[in-house]
């Protein structure tokens, strides 16, 4: 049994009430969120909800199954997801394997490390980004939304690493069987880099389902809309007056408790998908940041 000394128990204790307090500030505005869209409308107007319902209805959710705009931008948000999690986490794999691979196996592999390096320094701007995309035909349409992020340095680099982490004797004995580089990628190497995927997955997913920002720049057209950008417009610029009809008017609802409503329903989904990836998480980050 390995003792502990004073000053390591002493940390240890520091360390989870730490973190214990830095999770319980993570989580109480997710809770007040979600205690405001169950809230009546007296209880909202007088700031009286904190961590709690108080006058519980449903209201504030019914008022957005009403709201069409929503569950357009819902889906484009979840296509644009799915898609730009297909696109980019195949880029990233195609470009880290060359570059995990040895000196005498891809002689190129160090200048296409200073090139990938040089895209997290410099970039071209934000009107010369928009030029560009308006000469190349891309506005208004899901591809401006995927591929400008389809291309991520530091996933590369995270992935990269931990590929290099992974015993090289396993795919010498893939080339002797016969094995080339494909097969060895997508036979030994991905399914034992199933940590780092599921870290980066989480990255990619987050990256898509949260960005507002390319939208409001690149995005005319209200049915392409992704669904950060429709909230920024609902919560910020309209205040969500205007997506209520008489009738919701009459009802026990404020903009704020719908709005409430639909912040939450829409960090519900990533909350679901979290814990699955969560313990993959950990193991996927030190091991790619571990550089050799």
């Amino acid at each position: 049994m390995i003792r502990v000394s004073p000053a390591r128990r002493v940390f240890i204790i520091f360390n989870y009430i730490f973190t214990v307090m830095i999770g319980i500030l993570c989580v109480i505005p997710v809770i007040h969120i979600f205690a405001i869209s169950l809230s009546g409308k007296d209880a909202v107007f007088s700031s009286a909800v904190k961590l709690w319902p108080v006058d519980f209805n449903t209201d504030n959710y019914k008022i957005i199954m009403q709201d069409a705009q929503f569950f357009t931008s819902y889906g484009v948000t979840l296509r644009r997801a799915i898609i730009g999690w297909a696109v980019s986490l195949s880029v990233t794999v195609l470009a880290a394997y060359p570059m995990s691979l040895r000196k005498v196996q891809f002689p190129a592999r160090q200048g296409f490390v200073v090139y990938f390096m040089i895209t997290m320094l410099f970039h071209g701007g934000m009107i010369p980004t928009y030029l560009v995309f308006k000469s190349l035909g891309l506005l208004d349409s899901m591809l401006v939304l995927i591929l400008p992020v389809a291309v991520n340095t530091y996933n590369i680099i995270l992935m990269m690493n931990f590929m290099k982490g992974l015993p090289e004797a396993l795919s010498e004995a893939a080339f002797i069987d016969g094995c080339g580089h494909f097969q060895t990628l997508f036979r030994i190497i991905l399914p034992l880099s199933l940590p780092s995927i599921a870290t980066i997955s989480l990255f990619i997913v987050l990256q898509h389902w949260n960005s507002w920002f390319d939208g409001m720049l690149y995005i005319k057209n209200m049915k392409l809309k992704p669904l950060q950008t429709y909230l920024r417009s609902v919560i910020i610029v309209d205040s969500g007056v205007d997506n209520m009809s008489m009738d919701d008017a009459m009802a026990n609802v404020t903009a704020d408790g719908a709005n409430a409503a639909k912040i939450f329903s829409t960090i519900l989904p990533i909350m679901c998908v979290y814990p699955f990836l969560q313990k993959h998480f950990a193991k996927g980050i030190v091991r790619g940041s571990i550089k050799e």
